[in-house]
Parts: C-alpha cells; structure tokens; sequence
C-alpha cells in the first residue's frame, strides 16, 4: 500500500475499492451510532461529507470504479447514509430509490461527482495548476485538417480492452468530449 492507495499485481482497484469502503462503512456506523438523536439536515449533511465522503473519494480520478461490481460497492455507503438520513428526518421515497433523499440534502451522485474531479483535474492539467509534464504528454488534442463540425477537443485512440477504456487520461478525456461545457482557459 503507498499514499493510502492498494492495488494487486495488474493494478485493479478492486482491492482499493474494497478497503476504502469498508473504512468508510465504519465511520458511517459510528456517525449512525452517535447521530440518533440529530434532527438538523445540515447537521448530518456536514458529519457524513467531511467524515465519510473523503475516504471514498481519495484518488477517486485514478480508481474510477468502471465495473458494475465495483460502482455497487461504493454507491452502497451513499445509499446507507442516504436511507439513515430519511428514517431520522422522515423523508417519503419510492422503495430503492434514494434520489428525493439526495436531491433535499442536495448530494450530487458519487459518479457524477468522480467526473467532475476528473474535469477539474483535466483542466488544472491543461492550465499549468497540475505540474506533470509526463501526463500533460500524453494527452492527445484533435487536430483537424479541415473545417468540420466536430467539436470534440481529444483524440482518444480505439481501445480493445475496457482496462485501456477506463485508463485514468484516457477516461478524462472521452468524459471532457461528452461534456458540452468542458472547455480550458
């Protein structure tokens, strides 16, 4: 394990994914524990995104969760903390959908979240804010030859296999090309 990261011999986060969720199910458990009586919304809000939030989002934009198994796990802390929170506050939401929960504590997704850091890093690359001129290298600009209506700003190369799909730049880039308000300044 280095800088809080575990990863196996072919570098799948699954082990990573494993440990920080665990980790983070602890303290969600504690925060159950001792929040029983809490009646304030931001109170809960603040106690789970300063204590539980950064240990499932440390390194998020290198371990990218891109199988479904592995997205479930961690999608399961916010969907524990999510139904917590509506039993103390009694807020009313269709069996297994925990999104009216999420949208009154105003709780982006965890995905949606990893792509937005995935954004800002991309962007703090391209403006000088991230110092790696060895990952600023292997980003790949789409040039065209000619005028076409294409706006994508990346090439991103074919793939064969989804490891090299979900490939940290390589997944940064295919979301900033997607994403019509991705532009750098």
């Amino acid at each position: 394990m280095d800088l809080g990261f575990k990863l196996s011999s072919n570098l799948d986060p699954g082990l990573h994914i494993e440990m920080a969720c665990c980790k983070a199910l602890r303290m969600l458990g504690i925060i159950m524990r001792l929040s029983k009586d809490l009646n304030l919304t931001s109170s809960l809000k603040v106690l789970y995104c300063s204590l539980v939030r950064p240990i499932i989002e440390y390194g998020a934009i290198v371990w990218d969760p891109h199988t479904a198994d592995n997205a479930c796990r961690v999608e399961r802390v916010q969907r524990r903390f999510l139904r917590f929170t509506s039993f103390l506050l009694g807020i009313k939401f269709p069996p297994h959908d925990y999104s009216p929960v999420a949208i009154q504590l105003n709780l982006a997704s965890l995905p949606e979240r990893r792509r937005i850091m995935g954004s800002k890093f991309l962007n703090g690359l391209l403006d000088g804010r991230v110092d790696s001129p060895t990952l600023l290298s292997l980003i790949n600009f789409k040039v065209s030859q000619r005028s076409t209506r294409s706006i994508t700003t990346f090439h991103v190369p074919f793939c064969s296999t989804n490891y090299l799909l979900n490939e940290p730049l390589r997944r940064m880039m295919h979301n900033a090309n997607l994403d019509p308000t991705f532009s750098f300044s």
